[in-house]
């Protein structure tokens, strides 16, 4: 079977830490398998949290979960993100966020859609068939306008580059990772970006999104900030199409890109 490396990034995450090292130590490798791949390892990467997040992945225990700590510098999610895919040691990588806000038990779709032909395979919260459980309206109106204007400055046509569930070939990650220019939110835009831009086929699957009103992302802060990244990326990207970073490239985008968003 083949293996797989889950990466989460942490930023102060003390009040969700526990719940999810649970989870993995109960019924993540088995949801794991059930979606077609071998849980090799868990990265959990600190991102220079300030309580205490180093402490209870220090103290916390497991034959696949790996700590990844730093140097106590907080430098955005996509430098975590990034540290994590380094030093996997899966044939593929699954990105997650700490809340598991889609479930793993969602992986079997994302694994289908590699199978299927796919380079990368995304969770996505904006195609239909897509479930979305209490998630705030301010959230998902945020969430449409600030798709709308990727689309708009960048030419991707995947509708929901946020979800942070996302699986792809691990040896695929560090290269599409090793030229990151994000280290914060907009990571994920980026690596869309690169994939596209070396014609790699994305599936874009439709998921159950669980939201969590703990989540700390403070909607209105990040998203000017991803929208300056996003208008960077557009201007250092979005002209290179005759790079290539030595993958073999196709240009099939894949899953539902219907121009309607669920309600």
């Amino acid at each position: 079977m083949t293996t797989l490396s889950l990466v989460i990034p942490a930023y102060n995450e003390e009040a969700r830490l526990p719940a999810l090292l649970e989870t993995l130590a109960t019924t993540g490798g088995a949801e794991i398998s059930k979606g077609g791949f071998d849980l090799l390892e868990v990265l959990i990467v600190d991102d220079g949290s300030t309580d205490q997040t180093p402490e209870i992945l220090s103290n916390a225990s497991g034959p696949r979960l790996r700590a990844v700590l730093g140097d106590g510098r907080n430098r955005g999610k996509g430098a975590a993100i990034r540290e994590g895919c380094r030093q996997a040691q899966g044939e593929y990588v699954l990105l997650a966020d700490v809340d598991l806000s889609t479930p793993l038990e969602e992986l079997s779709k994302l694994g289908t859609a590699i199978r299927a032909g796919a380079d990368i395979a995304i969770g996505s919260r904006a195609v239909p068939g897509a479930l979305v459980e209490r998630g705030p309206a301010h959230r998902k109106l945020t969430g449409k306008a600030f798709g709308g204007t990727v689309r708009a400055l960048t030419g991707l046509r995947v509708r929901d580059t946020q979800n942070g569930f996302k699986l792809l070939p691990t040896e695929l990650a560090q290269k599409l990772f090793s030229v990151q220019l994000c280290a914060g939110f907009a990571y994920d835009v980026e690596l869309l970006m690169r994939a596209e831009l070396e014609g790699l086929r994305i599936a874009e699957v439709p998921v159950l999104y669980v939201h969590d009103p703990r989540s700390r992302v403070r909607v209105g802060r990040a998203s000017m900030q991803m929208l300056r990244d996003v208008t960077m990326l557009a201007y250092r990207l979005k002209p290179r199409r005759s790079q290539q970073i030595g993958y073999s490239s196709r240009s099939t985008v894949l899953g539902d890109l219907s121009t309607d968003d669920p309600d």
